[in-house]
């Protein structure tokens, strides 16, 4: 009876532990604090370079005028996510950041000095050296896209009223505006470059008359020549909101993105996919409406979801679309175990109609600047930077709602995610995530996924928490697990918190930042501290790559 009570116990005690190491390894957690002098002593800017490691940059006097010389602070964290070298630096006049790239040897950022004047730091990975680079006498321009390999920038705004995108080789000093984009009356609305083909892919929308709208796909090569160009007019029952582009094994470029119904709705419908190929030629775009995925509806009560499924159904027969006006945020396309998947979060606004209310854009297509969220990222980040505050990294660049003010407040309902085959551009399968009251003062992707051959794993992060789903790829799974970050003490308080986002690093990493200041509870102890912090959570708790 004795033994039999002791295998008993030991059984439990295996299950328990069992069960503890299968939740472990669902996600491996590694954080990295950066202390700050006070809760304002925060602009820090990252720049996750996939498997070649992340860089984060400090800049002490980021928001300050001009003839300020910025005491930039730059840490190398390698894959295995352990510091690597940290260099100071010192830039003269000004170092506002506008954006960041990467290539195999070395990183950049981009800086606006004046109006007319730009600049590029570069630092080389191996041992942080930089050099500068100076793009001065342009005319004056709004910057949204910044996109290099291999000492070749390709820069992409607005300029007199007009888009434009030019070539720079910093080598050389050597500058070309590209073809086809500043005589077209429009904005870009995607500037995407594709490192695994050498190809730099433009969208703009246009309009050259009242009645003739449309949307040009442009390819580029890596010296600035244009290689394809296709243009669609915008149709009257479906339009294309964002756009995601990548190229096949064949060289073919495929295109996704959602689409809303009408002209020019911003509400969106679904999820398209087109093919164009070599020579420029489109073929038959596919679109998938959300409410025949297979988990749309899976998160609400059966009876519920039988209801509108018969409406939906019913709505096809006759041939006709019931309109779903989703209001979404898509993230940029994520490519794991030979599929491409994409991730959108459906977040609701809430925004501060005043007559202070400052306005985000105006009219889609009147405007010749890029309808794109950059505008209100730019705007907000010329703000902050005054005080010192922390620019979340994982703000959000899709474009804010035609003559929307900055929101006071992002509510985020759920996540939907979709599965590609890379080679042909058709959906595979579909999966729901929903986030149960998640809010946040900015808008920031605070959703990611990591999906194989079999399984889906949703993740987001909070306060002290991250919460996260595993389920079959075509099954919708209710149920939600919550760990706790290692850095977490009940002893203390949480005073002030920033969410930064959480990003897809690469492979099954992911990277979660923010700010906190953080208070002893402990009696007598009234200490607090401030600090950035940096966290990578690996899905299936496999080793980091070395």
């Amino acid at each position: 009876m004795k033994k039999q009570n002791y295998l008993i116990t030991l059984s439990l005690i295996c299950c328990l532990f069992l069960a503890q190491l299968s939740s472990a390894q669902t996600f491996e957690e590694h954080t990295i604090k950066f202390p700050m002098l006070h809760e304002y002593d925060a602009s820090y800017e990252l720049n996750p370079m996939g498997d070649q490691g992340v860089l984060v940059l400090r800049n002490r006097y980021g928001g300050e005028k001009k003839n300020i010389v910025s005491d930039i602070e730059l840490t190398y964290i390698k894959t295995d996510f352990k510091k690597g070298w940290v260099k100071n630096i010192q830039v003269k006049n000004y170092g506002q950041i506008i954006s960041k790239g990467f290539d195999k040897e070395f990183a950049y950022y981009l800086m606006r000095e004046a109006d007319i004047n730009y600049r590029v730091l570069r630092v080389r990975l191996d041992d942080g050296k930089h050099k500068v680079f100076y793009y001065k006498n342009v005319e004056k321009s709004e910057i949204d896209y910044f996109l290099v390999e291999d000492n070749i920038c390709f820069l992409g705004g607005h300029a007199v009223g007009l888009p434009f995108a030019a070539r720079w080789d910093l080598e050389n000093d050597k500058r070309k505006i590209l073809a086809s984009v500043h005589q077209i009356k429009g904005g870009i609305v995607c500037m995407e470059w594709d490192k695994e083909v050498d190809m730099l892919t433009l969208v703009l929308k246009a309009e050259m008359s009242s009645d003739h709208r449309g949307v040009y796909i442009n390819d580029y090569s890596i010296d600035g020549n244009l290689d394809k160009q296709y243009f669609e007019e915008v149709q009257r029952d479906y339009n294309y909101q964002s756009f995601r582009p990548y190229h096949n094994s064949k060289g073919e470029l495929i295109m996704m993105g959602t689409y809303g119904l009408g002209g020019v709705s911003e509400q969106s419908q679904g999820v398209y996919s087109m093919k164009l190929t070599e020579k420029g030629y489109r073929l038959k775009p596919k679109f998938y409406d959300f409410s025949f995925f297979n988990n749309y509806l899976s998160h609400l009560e059966p009876k519920k979801r039988e209801q509108l499924e018969t409406k939906f159904a019913n709505k096809k027969k006759k041939g006709k679309v019931m309109p779903l006006n989703i209001s979404l945020m898509p993230h940029k396309l994520q490519f794991m175990n030979g599929q491409v998947m994409f991730i959108m979060e459906e977040v609701s606004f809430v925004y501060p109609y005043s007559k202070d209310a400052k306005f985000a854009s105006e009219s889609f297509f009147t405007k010749a600047d890029a309808p794109t969220i950059k505008n209100f990222a730019q705007d907000f980040r010329n703000e902050i930077l005054k005080k010192g505050e922390y620019v979340p990294y994982g703000l959000s660049e899709e474009k804010m709602y035609s003559g929307a003010p900055f929101p006071l407040e992002c509510k985020y309902k759920r996540a939907l995610a979709c599965g590609f085959d890379f080679e042909t551009g058709e959906m595979m399968w579909d999966n729901t995530y929903v986030t149960r009251n998640h809010k946040n003062s900015l808008p920031i992707e605070s959703i990611q996924a990591y999906a194989d051959h079999k399984k889906v794993a949703f993740i987001h992060v909070s306060r002290d928490s991250f919460f996260y789903k595993v389920s079959k790829r075509l099954e919708y799974k209710n149920a939600c697990e919550v760990n706790v970050y290692k850095d977490y003490s009940p002893s203390n308080t949480i005073d002030k918190y920033t969410n930064g986002g959480i990003s897809h690093w690469f492979d099954n990493h992911f990277i979660h930042t923010g700010t906190k200041k953080v208070s002893s509870r402990l009696a007598g102890n009234n200490e607090s501290e401030s600090y950035f912090f940096l966290t990578c959570l690996s899905y299936s708790n496999r080793n980091l790559s070395k």
